[in-house]
């Protein structure tokens, strides 16, 4: 694999990062005020993962496919 998905490696883990954090610093339920604060930093953070996730999609698909994998001398 080596260097060929570097980028879309660190993307991955920049959205896997903050997600756990997001996830580790949810509020106590009882304060409103926190939990409303909260949801809204963690939807508009949600636009931001989605949008690095579409790009390495995109990368990934304008890569070249390997082709068929299949041996051409199967066992009889």
């Amino acid at each position: 694999m080596g260097k060929e998905f570097e980028n879309e490696i660190k993307l991955l883990d920049e959205v896997y990062s903050e997600m756990l954090e997001a996830i580790m610093n949810k509020p106590e339920l009882q304060d409103y005020e926190v939990s409303r604060i909260y949801y809204e930093n963690v939807s508009a953070r949600l636009n931001k993962w989605v949008t690095h996730v579409k790009d390495v999609k995109n990368k990934l698909e304008k890569q070249e496919s390997l082709g068929d994998l299949t041996a051409d001398n199967r066992p009889a």
